[in-house]
């Protein structure tokens, strides 16, 4: 009896044993595959979340990256004014102070389109020896862009473009020259281009500028001594360098 009961031991226990091990695997399998589907579910998420952050960054206009990108910060421009009352140049600070660039009878200074330069003429008056100046609006220097010499003067000035004046120069002594030919010159290099080509006998005194079309005017002497005139008017329309 005691035989039969120990071999009905040694039978189940094999079984017992086989049962605990499919049951371990069983729980091993299920820890892998609930690990292998969070880890994909991880992937997949970041995956996701890069795509969506690459498609926001592509529908991102150049307009919205602009407004993005902090501005750097714009220097104030200096402001020019002729003083009436004294009939000086003054160059006017944010603060408002003022500078006196030119008090020798000069003539009302222009601002060149952008409002970053100006032009004006000093001394500005019958048989002076004239000059044409342009001033930087960003940092308040100057300097003499037309000089004078002994066939030539600058007498009257008006700005073409930003780079560019139109200046009328001419005979600097006597009554009669009181005018002279048109020329655009570059403030950037003081390179003259001349743009009208009259003789003595027409003066022009006058020009002005709209929509590329050149307006001027002046006198034509009728007479060989140069002593009678009658008024005189042109225009042209300009072609760009």
């Amino acid at each position: 009896m005691m035989k039969k009961y120990l071999m009905f031991i040694l039978l189940v226990i094999p079984l017992v044993l086989g049962a605990c091990g499919s049951s371990m695997e069983e729980s091993n399998s299920d820890d892998s595959t609930d690990t292998e589907t969070t880890d994909k579910e991880t992937t997949d998420k970041e995956t996701a979340e890069k795509q969506d952050t690459h498609i926001q960054n592509e529908t991102v206009t150049p307009e919205e990256q602009e407004q993005e990108e902090p501005k750097e910060e714009e220097s104030e421009l200096l402001d020019i004014q002729l003083n009436s009352e004294t009939n000086k140049i003054e160059l006017v600070h944010p603060d408002g102070t003022t500078e006196v660039l030119a008090e020798n009878n000069p003539s009302e200074p222009v601002k060149s389109p952008n409002g970053e330069k100006a032009a004006y003429i000093s001394p500005k008056g019958w048989e002076e020896l004239s000059e044409l100046y342009i001033v930087d609006l960003q940092d308040g220097s100057q300097e003499v862009l037309v000089s004078h010499d002994n066939e030539n003067k600058p007498k009257n000035v008006i700005w073409e473009d930003d780079k560019h004046v139109l200046a009328i120069i001419g005979y600097p002594h006597g009554t009669v020259a009181v005018g002279g030919n048109i020329y655009r010159v570059n403030v950037e290099t003081g390179e003259q281009e001349q743009i009208t080509d009259y003789d003595g006998n027409t003066q022009i005194t006058d020009l002005r500028l709209e929509d590329g079309v050149l307006h001027y005017s002046g006198i034509r002497y009728t007479d060989d001594i140069q002593n009678e005139h009658e008024d005189y008017s042109n225009e042209i329309t300009l072609e760009k360098e």
